[in-house]
């Protein structure tokens, strides 16, 4: 199997992301990235620079005792973009978040330039944050 130089790139960024390297996450996004939230959660809209990204994952990590994990279920590639299907878990009390997730990456120059996070099932979580 041939693997396409932005589905390395995705997956190298989610496994950053998932134990909280932010040099490599520096390293593969661009300066002025944009991660744009959808859905009905306490964070949406528009986030910009590594900085506000890094305090956005960070409270994802912090939510319940076990925190949040993304588990990539399939990653669909262009020259210009990476569409990643992923799994969401997270405890939080009593509530438990089992959801699926849409990342779509702009790439350019080699390095992630916008992501776009739409969940799959909004409702399911909606009511986890609620």
């Amino acid at each position: 199997m041939i693997q396409h130089p932005n589905a390395l790139l995705v997956h190298q960024c989610l496994q950053a992301a998932n134990v909280g390297d932010r040099q490599t996450l520096r390293a593969l996004w661009a300066d002025d990235i944009v991660w744009r939230v959808k859905g009905a959660g306490p964070w949406h809209g528009d986030i910009k620079g590594p900085d506000e990204i890094f305090e956005y994952l960070g409270s994802l990590g912090e939510v319940g005792h076990v925190g949040f994990n993304t588990a990539v279920e399939d990653v669909m590639v262009s020259n210009t973009r990476a569409s990643v299907l992923c799994q969401a878990r997270a405890q939080m009390g009593d509530r438990i978040l089992d959801a699926s997730y849409l990342l779509i990456a702009s790439i350019a120059a080699g390095r992630v330039q916008e992501i776009v996070s739409v969940p799959i099932d909004p409702e399911r979580l909606a009511e986890f944050w609620t």
